[in-house]
């Protein structure tokens, strides 16, 4: 029996972390977080508290879409609240998080000029989380 065929699988979402708890994220931003969590939260995976809190954001498309389309959903939703966004930049870590699984023939991604100014303009950190996929035992 072979395998199934690799997918590229990828995603991006938009983090929050700091001071406080994600109430106060919320109620900064007017947003409805995807996921969030407070210090002391216990994690459903490990069932430890966590140490850190977090307010995430995803771009709400299936991880078969391209990682440029994550990327432009959030930008069309956080770039209407960049205001409410720079003022969260001196007390927290914003941050643009992608994340892709891909199979060993390689992987790469490419930011056009105006994806970075728009990053920037936010005050937004972009981190890159990129994953080798073997031939076996690729489940995830």
């Amino acid at each position: 029996m072979t395998a199934p065929p690799l997918t590229y699988r990828e995603y991006a979402y938009f983090s929050v972390s700091g001071p406080g708890t994600h109430e106060d994220v919320t109620k900064a931003l007017g947003v409805k977080p995807t996921e969030c969590w407070n210090v002391g939260d216990i994690c459903a995976r490990t069932g430890q508290p966590r140490r850190f809190m977090a307010w995430r954001l995803s771009s709400g498309l299936d991880d078969t879409s391209p990682l440029a389309s994550h990327i432009e959903q959030l930008l069309l939703v956080l770039c209407t609240r960049a205001d409410e966004i720079r003022g969260l930049w001196t007390d927290y870590d914003l941050t643009l998080q992608c994340v892709g699984y891909f199979p060993e023939t390689g992987h790469g991604a490419h930011f056009n000029r105006e994806v970075l100014r728009q990053l920037a303009n936010l005050g937004l950190a972009l981190d890159l989380d990129f994953y080798h996929v073997s031939d076996h035992g690729h489940e995830l």
